[in-house]
């Protein structure tokens, strides 16, 4: 069964209330944070996989804990290396989807006939390598798939799959 987004959410509190990492330099910030909205990254099959639960601050993202949708908890992790000085996105993926929108329509081909659907937050490949996927659609088949990050865009075509992404 796959935890829901409250569940998710409740067992993120939990473990890092027990993993005693409040105690850890690093973390100091994490004890006058709260958590956020959980965020479903599906896979590339557009199934869900698992969840990224956003830490804030003062209204910033300064971290985040991966929830898979056995309920295990697979990652802690900060958006920073110093924790006097604090720096992490406006949102727990990164980007918006509608600024990942934008940064990909210059690859997609309306004059050749293709047209992109809605930007869907998924992992390609392993869990963590995290990205907005927009398919490209000529003739009502997907034909490429592009990734948009914070940094890069990068695409390929649809349905290819990364070699770490089978093993």
């Amino acid at each position: 069964m796959f935890v829901g987004k409250e569940q998710a959410k409740e067992l993120a509190a939990e473990e890092i209330k027990l993993s005693q990492i409040l105690t850890e330099s690093l973390f100091t910030p994490w004890r006058e944070a709260s958590l956020g909205t959980p965020v479903l990254l599906k896979n590339l099959f557009k199934e869900p996989s698992y969840w990224l639960v956003p830490v804030l601050r003062h209204g910033q993202v300064i971290g985040f804990v991966r929830v898979l949708g056995s309920g295990k908890v697979a990652h802690i992790g900060t958006f920073y290396q110093d924790p006097k000085k604090i720096e992490g996105p406006t949102t727990i993926t990164g980007i918006e989807s509608t600024e990942a929108s934008r940064k990909a329509v210059e690859r997609i081909h309306r004059d050749q006939g293709e047209s992109a659907l809605d930007p869907i937050f998924v992992h390609d490949g392993p869990v963590g390598r995290e990205a907005w996927l927009i398919e490209v659609i000529k003739d009502r088949r997907p034909i490429r798939w592009i990734f948009v990050t914070p940094r890069f865009v990068y695409e390929r075509p649809a349905g290819e799959m990364l070699d770490e992404a089978l093993e």
